[in-house]
């Protein structure tokens, strides 16, 4: 089974011959080839035997949330959204959901807010 990067802006899919694995003081590890990000490891074997390293399944998946405000001609702000869903298939995303106007705001924090609260109920929803 092949390792893959954790890093949601990576997700690099990497063969075992590709990673090298270290054992710091968090425990086991990876450093992606790629990016560089940091993937955490498991080790399985029996005691006294060859270690085996695996990675630990996530209970949740790394959904990419891109919340931001567009500031208005009025002084207010727009939130606004994207979603990258990550798919149970590891290393790719599901299309890409955007949303321009979730509502409008005086401060762009409250906007932003705003936009990170919709993402969330939106990810429990579908979970």
């Amino acid at each position: 089974m092949p390792f893959i990067c954790e890093n949601v802006e990576c997700r690099a899919v990497l063969a075992r011959g590709q990673v090298r694995s270290s054992h710091e003081d968090n425990g086991w590890c990876f450093y992606c080839p790629d990016c560089k990000a940091r993937n955490e490891l498991k080790d399985i074997s029996v005691p006294g035997g060859p270690v085996e390293l695996i990675q630990p399944e996530r209970s949740d998946l790394p959904h990419k949330v891109i919340a931001t405000a567009r500031p208005l001609e009025d002084g207010r702000y727009a939130a606004q959204l994207r979603v990258q869903r990550a798919l149970g298939v590891k290393g790719t995303y599901a299309v890409e959901e955007r949303w321009e106007q979730l509502g409008v705001f005086l401060d762009a924090q409250e906007a932003i807010a705003h936009a990170k609260s919709f993402a969330t109920d939106l990810l429990k929803q579908k979970a």
